[in-house]
This record gives structure tokens, sequence and C-alpha cells, in this order.
């Protein structure tokens, strides 16, 4: 298994892990999350402006055995703070998402490691990530990789 920027070509299988994620979210809450018919168009088109930005990355766990296939994808960008705050400019992770075949393998933790090699090469002191609280595996991965709480994300209906 090995982790290389994403492609074009890489689309279907991208798109698949990202509706493998929102069909996990709509557990959590589903009047928050929806999956939509036209899902695949929608999240295809985000990963192709995500595949064109400087400031931006996918990067994607591929087997090596053939033939080759992409079990895991991270994104992320560069997120600008507030001029006042001492840190003016922090990576966030968007998605990180793994094969529900290929979890528990360390795949993640790969994926996570790359991505944070990533924003240390653009000089990035910290990473943030959200994670649903619902999301009990997510937020025991995310703690084994490192992260701590940090703020408390609120939100109310009207």
């Amino acid at each position: 298994m090995h982790i290389r920027p994403a492609k074009i070509e890489d689309l279907p299988p991208l798109v698949q892990l990202g509706r493998q994620l929102l069909e996990l979210h709509t557990e959590f809450d589903y009047d928050y999350y929806q999956l939509t018919e036209n899902f695949d168009e929608l999240f295809g088109s985000w990963i192709k402006n995500q595949l064109d930005q400087p400031n931006q990355f996918i990067l994607v766990a591929q087997t090596q055995n053939v033939p080759e296939k992409i079990i895991g994808f991270v994104s992320g960008f560069l997120k600008s703070l507030y001029p006042w705050f001492r840190i003016k400019t922090v990576g966030h992770i968007s998605y990180l998402v793994v094969d529900k075949e290929s979890r528990q393998k360390g795949i993640g933790k790969l994926l996570e490691e790359e991505a944070r090699n990533w924003f240390k090469s653009k000089n990035i002191s910290y990473i943030e990530v959200y994670v649903d609280e619902k999301n009990s595996p997510g937020s025991l991965a995310w703690s084994e990789y490192g992260f701590l709480p940090f703020k408390k994300f609120l939100r109310k209906k009207i």
C-alpha cells in the first residue's frame, strides 16, 4: 500500500468512498446530512476543484497488488484565521475515509501522517479537524492520531 496525490482518474473510487462516509454520517444525524440523488456529481465536482488548488490536497491510499485499488483518502486545505490571532493559518483536514473492508489496519494513520507532512511542508504548526460527536470510531481514531479537544462546535435548530 502506498500514499500518493490523487489524480483525475481516481474520481470514481473517491466518490464511492465519499458516499460511504456520508452514509455513515446520515446514520448519526439524518436531519443534518443528506445523500442526494446527485451526490456523485456534486462530490466529483468538489474533488475536481480540489485537485487544481495549490493550498489544498487530496492524497489516496492505494494497494500495490494487481489490480491496484484505492482504499482511502484524506483531503485538507490551508485555513486563514483572523488577523488578530497569533497563528494566522492552520491546516484543516476536511475528509479522511478508509474503505469499510480496509479499516483497523493503520491506513487512516498513514493518511494522517502524510497530510501532516503536507502541512509541515507549508510551514503550518497546527492542524484542525471536525468530528461528529456521534462518530465514536472517528473520535477515537483522531485521538489516537494525537488530536486533542480544542473548541466545542455548537449548533441550534431554529
